[in-house]
């Protein structure tokens, strides 16, 4: 008796990891950084996409890519934008 609630429980664990496995979709191309960085819209539509569901996608190599180009966009604005409300430039002396 003991055998087979054993085996029932290990057949249900072993259906239950298989029915998981199925669910998984394949994975499109993945763009490097740079590609991004040179790829305007392409980097919008897809920080808006990582944006829209990021439990499924936030910390895929894909929004990872982009999210980095977009960072590294804006790292080389220069400083004291109109936007920003910065009227001078900050000095910085050696």
């Amino acid at each position: 008796m003991r055998k087979s609630i054993i085996s029932v429980g290990m057949s249900g664990f072993v259906i239950a990891m298989l029915a998981g496995c199925g669910t998984r979709t394949a994975q499109e191309d993945v763009r490097s950084v740079d590609w991004y960085e040179s790829h305007e819209t392409e980097r919008t539509a897809k920080l808006k996409d990582c944006m829209t569901s990021p439990r499924t996608l936030d910390a895929t190599p894909d929004c990872v890519n982009a999210s980095r180009a977009e960072n590294n966009i804006k790292a080389a604005t220069k400083w004291a934008t109109p936007d920003e409300g910065v009227r001078t430039e900050p000095s910085i002396r050696n």
